[in-house]
């Protein structure tokens, strides 16, 4: 299953099926507009891992100097617990060799995505309270890398 899966930059192409991909399992979205928007951009980078046409996950990232911001990340549910989700993480750092902390906010619900975050060595760093639309609180978490 491994070697099928292919990280890359995003494509224009990708857009559509992001933005299904974040509805679904976020409950909110990006958008079009701004995907489309952010393709060219020098400080932010999405990434999806595809298998043959069909994207099952995504990332993407602000990065400025030294530091980097995650946006959104996401892998449909039935590819989860499969690895794809460390791949498209470990492409920021890959990427970004020079990286010295990066940061995001998460839903303090999202107990998948906080034992990812904590397993690859964030800690909690902030709360940021309403943060979103549901009016659910988000967790500020920071890896820093030595």
């Amino acid at each position: 299953m491994k070697s099928m899966v292919k990280i890359r930059k995003i494509l224009k192409k990708d857009i559509k099926q992001i933005v299904l991909l974040e509805e679904e399992l976020l409950g909110e979205t990006l958008g079009v507009e701004l995907l489309e928007n952010e393709l060219n951009s020098n400080i932010t980078t999405f990434y999806v891992a595809t298998i043959g046409d069909k994207v099952v996950g995504y990332i993407g990232r602000y990065a400025y100097i030294d530091e980097a911001e995650i946006l959104n990340f996401v892998v449909d549910a039935n590819y989860q617990r499969q690895g794809i989700g460390q791949r498209l993480f470990d492409k920021i750092k890959e990427d970004l060799p020079q990286l010295k902390k990066i940061t995001l906010e998460v839903k303090a619900s999202n107990t998948k995505a906080l034992n990812f975050y904590y397993k690859n060595g964030f800690t909690k760093i902030d709360v940021r309270k309403k943060y979103y639309k549901d009016g659910e609180d988000a967790l500020v978490l920071m890896k820093e890398y030595v």
